[in-house]
């Protein structure tokens, strides 16, 4: 018949038994020793009520740190969400679809066309009967910098 022990606060176990009443191993008993998570009296003799009470409580902090990560790691993530929908934000505000880029683009190049073309208009009654080749690309210069000039200040007006 087997005998049951009522009293375990003085029932001391080897590392085997004590591993076998835990779930581990030998090798990991030790090891949480080294770790100060389990108490020894001697060589090789464990007390097994403060051993076991050690054990849950170290199995409790784990599973209370793993919860805790697990938080973490949700917080973390949440807030890697709002960092990409906010720059997903900031993107539609800086993307045009393809037919808008289209129609400016095409206005540009209008734009650029007229205002070139001018240039001609505007110099050919200020340099006729001109001889002096320095005189007359001083007024062309200046004709191509005044039109670069309103060019540079283009703003598309959608019609």
């Amino acid at each position: 018949m087997t005998e049951f022990v009522t009293d375990l606060g003085g029932y001391v176990v080897n590392a085997r038994e004590l591993a076998d009443m835990l779930g581990c191993t030998p090798q990991y008993v030790y090891t949480l020793v080294k770790q100060g998570v389990l108490v020894k009296q001697g060589p090789a003799q464990f007390p097994l009520a403060e051993n076991v009470q050690k054990y849950l409580k170290f199995l409790e902090s784990k599973r209370a740190s793993k919860a805790l990560y697990w938080s973490e790691k949700a917080l973390h993530e949440k807030a890697l969400r709002q960092m990409a929908e906010i720059r997903l934000e900031k993107l539609d505000d800086e993307l045009h679809d393809a037919a808008a880029v289209e129609a400016i683009k095409n206005d540009m190049v209008s734009f650029f066309r007229k205002r070139t073309m001018a240039i001609a208009d505007e110099v050919a009654p200020k340099i006729v009967g001109m001889t002096n080749p320095g005189e007359i690309c001083g007024i062309l210069t200046d004709a191509v910098n005044a039109a670069l000039d309103d060019m540079s200040n283009y703003e598309f007006r959608e019609e």
